[in-house]
């Protein structure tokens, strides 16, 4: 292991609710956050659930410019990290050495969407709309509202930002760049234009419009896509040095992280996609060596787990061939069933969630898995809760196309 990052704060904002207890307490309960898509009206024929975040504490009014629902919830979530973490402890030329890193897979599209519309219709614009209009506004603002002047970086990876701006700050913290990391993924799905975009690749599921709180079935023989949503999940990492140093509660650690592309030289064909496990298989190995784990010594895989049809399978087949002899014993979930696929929101939740888990030794169920398809041989938590035992818990993210994967590995916080 080259260096674990503690974590001592934790910030969801979700569809289940906010805050680690109320979120958590909904995971392990088996509620279900999804349902009608009220936001904008579903398109004709298209998915017609998602999961939506009840509006998050008003931030007041901002003469500069619209705020875009992902920079809102960001702020949400970095405010209650950085609270959950007691941050304001540490002061003065301290927070200079505190960095912020945004994964965001859209970005501001909903500020566009909505400036291009105001621009028709012959309104005036705000002169900051243009700021705001950028994939790193979330992270400025979040650097700027929490007083953090250390390093600041956006990571845009897709599906996998939230997981991949973890590995930044796992890597800032090893590399004595900074000394804290208010980190985490944002995402605001439900516009018209991304709608209509993943309509038309036919990845979002149809077939349940009429039971939405239960679209998402990650595993399930009746799954057919993603349930899209919104939402934040962000993190405070320390080393354990800065941490101690300022008498911080250690909630968790980071252990490893990795990412590996496919390659393959070829293009995104979402009706004949490539399923080839190797590359998944390489990530997640990858992210096991760099922590310095085991197969045999994870305690459960907190597992992508869509309810996507083609990559739910080739996820399943990835794992078995990582926990090879060990797979009937270490227990996989998925939250998505519960949350949909939000983007880059649930790569870095799932990482709360499984600090939740370790700090707590208990793994929520993964719901709405009704009948698991009988070609996954994984060891499915559902139904209810299940007690975690001792080891590491190994987080699997899988970007939009099949084009690269990410694994962290979460421990508890000793």
């Amino acid at each position: 292991m080259k260096g674990a990052a503690v974590v001592t704060g934790v910030g969801p904002v979700t569809a289940l609710g906010n805050g680690a207890d109320v979120f958590f307490d909904a995971l392990v309960a088996g509620r279900s956050g999804t349902g009608p898509l009220t936001r904008l009206a579903p398109l004709k024929r298209g998915c017609a659930v998602a999961a939506e975040v009840a509006d998050p504490p008003a931030r007041g009014h901002d003469r500069r410019a619209p705020m875009p629902r992902g920079v809102e919830l960001a702020l949400v979530a970095a405010r209650l990290a950085a609270a959950d973490a007691d941050l304001d402890s540490a002061r003065g030329n301290a927070r200079d050495r505190i960095g912020v890193v945004v994964g965001t897979g859209l970005g501001n599209l909903d500020l566009i969407e909505a400036a291009l519309a105001d621009d028709q219709a012959g309104s005036r614009l705000a002169p900051a709309t243009a700021f705001r209009t950028f994939a790193h506004a979330a992270a400025c603002e979040i650097a700027s509202e929490l007083d953090l002047r250390g390093p600041v970086a956006t990571v845009t990876s897709g599906c996998n930002a939230g997981a991949d701006a973890i590995g930044l700050a796992v890597d800032w913290l090893r590399l004595g760049r900074a000394d804290a990391v208010v980190v985490g993924g944002t995402e605001a799905e439900l516009n018209r234009a991304f709608l209509t975009a993943m309509t038309a690749a036919r990845a979002l599921a149809v077939r349940h419009n009429p039971r939405p709180g239960a679209a998402s079935r990650p595993f399930d023989v009746d799954r057919d896509g993603n349930v899209p949503g919104e939402g934040a999940g962000f993190l405070v990492l320390e080393t354990a040095e800065h941490a101690a140093r300022r008498g911080a509660r250690a909630r968790g650690r980071v252990l490893g992280y990795a990412s590996r592309a496919s390659g393959q030289r070829r293009p995104y064909d979402p009706f004949d996609p490539v399923l080839d496990a190797a590359p998944m298989v390489r990530a997640l190995r990858a992210g096991l060596d760099d922590a310095g784990v085991a197969a045999g010594g994870l305690a459960a895989v907190s597992a992508n787990g869509s309810s996507s049809v083609a990559y739910d399978l080739l996820e399943a087949d990835a794992l078995a061939e990582v926990l090879g002899p060990t797979i009937g014993d270490v227990p996989v979930w998925s939250m998505k069933g519960a949350l949909g696929q939000t983007g880059a929101v649930t790569s870095a939740l799932q990482v709360v969630a499984a600090v939740l888990s370790a700090e707590r030794r208990l793994l929520p169920p993964t719901i709405n898995v009704e009948q698991v398809d009988p070609r996954v041989k994984l060891s499915l938590v559902r139904g209810a809760p299940r007690p975690l035992g001792d080891g590491a818990i190994l987080c699997n993210a899988i970007g939009f196309g099949g084009y690269y994967y990410s694994a962290l590995v979460v421990g508890a916080a000793s």
